[in-house]
C-alpha cells in the first residue's frame, strides 16, 4: 500500500482516523467522536469554552476537508506538531494525541483554547 499523507488521504479515511483514535483520557476537554449517520462528517464533543460551567460540552461536525485545513492552519500558526512529518507522509492516524488535539481545537475553535 502506498502511503500518501493527509492531503491525499481519502475523506472516509480521515474521518475514520479521528473516530477511531485512542485518546486514553489524556485530554479532559475531549469527550468523544463518532461518524455521522451519512458518514460525511465526524461529530466531536468538546468542552464549551464560551460557557462558565465547566461541565458544558458542545458538539462540532467536521468534514475531512475542514480537518485537513485545520492541519494546514495549525502549521501556519506555528503550533508545535511533533508528528507533522508522519501525518504528511503517512496519514492523520499516524499522529500523536497532542497533534490531533491541536488539529481538532483549530478546526472547532479556530485556535488553541485548552493547553
Amino acid at each position: 500500500m502506498t502511503n500518501t499523507g493527509i492531503f491525499t488521504q481519502s475523506a472516509t479515511s480521515v474521518l475514520q482516523d479521528v473516530e477511531e483514535f485512542y485518546f486514553g483520557g489524556a485530554l479532559p476537554w475531549y469527550h468523544g467522536s463518532k461518524l455521522t449517520e451519512d458518514g460525511l462528517h465526524v461529530s466531536i464533543t468538546l468542552d464549551d469554552p464560551e460557557s462558565d460551567d465547566e461541565s458544558k460540552t458542545k458538539d462540532y461536525e467536521l468534514s475531512a476537508a475542514q480537518i485537513k485545513e485545520a492541519f494546514r492552519k495549525a502549521k501556519q500558526k506555528g503550533y508545535h506538531l511533533c508528528c507533522s512529518a508522519a501525518i504528511e507522509s503517512e496519514q492523520l492516524g499516524f499522529g500523536c494525541v497532542q497533534d490531533l488535539d491541536i488539529i481538532l481545537q483549530t478546526a472547532c475553535y479556530g485556535e488553541l483554547v485548552f493547553g
